[in-house]
């Protein structure tokens, strides 16, 4: 896809997510589907999920997919616990996903090479599959993003998270699912029309700013926090529904920004009651995917349940290229931070 001269990477590399899912979903489905039955004969009994930046976003999606929607334990993996304090964990029958774009931070590949164990299975998520962590894995399953260039990730942190989402799709072999991953790009190139100029309330302070989810909502809370932070120079904090009353309400004011995210599911009620809640003590709420009183509501597409915080993603990067924009920033280009990330 050409871009015009006045289009930066960030926004160009995003509006190609739905040209990479749907090279997952052309490619990769095959692979899915052997991987799900491998996975279904393997039966783990818990599952360690890793990645870095915004693939740690993903690889929280994958936290609330495999618990929910398998009933399998999943934890944060911690790569220190290798790279750094030199311990050997002892796994057995378990599944270890990583996720990568670049694939050479080498803490995660240390962390890969050395999870080893009876019926461990390795599976990696990974942009480059000539990259280093490619060798310390069992399995490699292409994010199919192509180059991306802007050090703001965009169309290969949602591919990582559509590629989570067919993969517990194909585990479960789910034919619901599977019909709505076949589905996702096209819903994704639709949440490229959905225009957020709410977003110019968020140029009148430079304070903090909370972005709030759950369950797949944390996941994109998570993502959009870090783009806050790296793209537009805001102090962005992400929080669960549930968490953000347990002390950081204390800190909201007349003015505070808050931005949520939702989706279709039994959270839903308590996001909208929250956003209220946020509006009474006067903040100024920016609600993607649903309305409550007093909080001003993004246009959002609707899709899967688990597909639908992807989608406000989507439209969020547009969002956050823009604002980064209007604040005289270069979101492809954040000062201090590079492309790859090689954390020991």
């Amino acid at each position: 896809m050409s871009r015009s001269p006045n289009q930066t990477l960030m926004e160009s590399e995003a509006r190609e997510t739905p040209e990479a899912v749907a090279r997952l979903v052309a490619n990769v489905s095959g692979e899915l589907k052997e991987l799900g039955e491998r996975l279904r004969q393997l039966s783990p009994r818990y599952a360690l999920a890793a990645g870095r930046g915004s693939s740690d976003a993903a690889a929280l999606l994958a936290k609330y997919l495999l618990e929910v929607r398998l009933g399998l334990p999943t934890v944060s993996a911690a790569p220190s616990v290798r790279s750094i304090y030199g311990a050997q964990l002892r796994l057995e029958k378990a599944l270890v996903l990583a996720i990568s774009q670049s694939g050479r931070s080498p803490d995660l590949v240390e962390f890969c090479r050395s999870a080893t164990g009876p019926d461990v299975l390795r599976v990696g998520l990974i942009n480059d599959a000539s990259s280093p962590l490619s060798g310390a894995v069992d399995v490699v399953v292409p994010l199919e993003a192509g180059p991306e260039k802007s050090v703001a990730a965009t169309k290969s942190c949602l591919a990582a998270m559509a590629l989570v989402f067919g993969l517990v799709a194909h585990w479960r072999n789910d034919s619901d699912m599977i019909a709505a991953f076949e589905r996702s790009p096209r819903v994704l190139a639709d949440a490229l029309k959905p225009d957020w100029p709410e977003a110019d309330a968020f140029l009148e302070g430079v304070g903090a700013i909370y972005v709030i989810g759950r369950g797949p909502g944390l996941a994109v809370a998570a993502e959009a926090a870090l783009k806050l932070k790296e793209t537009c120079a805001l102090h962005a904090e992400a929080f669960s529904s549930a968490e953000v009353k347990h002390g950081p309400m204390a800190l909201v004011r007349t003015g505070f920004p808050v931005l949520m995210f939702t989706q279709r599911d039994d959270t839903r009620q308590g996001i909208e009651e929250l956003a209220a809640e946020f509006a009474s003590r006067g903040a100024r709420v920016l609600l993607a995917g649903t309305a409550a009183r007093g909080a001003v509501s993004l246009p959002a597409v609707e899709a899967n349940p688990v597909l639908e915080p992807l989608l406000a993603i989507q439209s969020f990067y547009a969002m956050a290229n823009a604002l980064a924009l209007t604040r005289g920033l270069d979101p492809d280009r954040p000062p201090h931070l590079n492309k790859v990330t090689e954390t020991v």
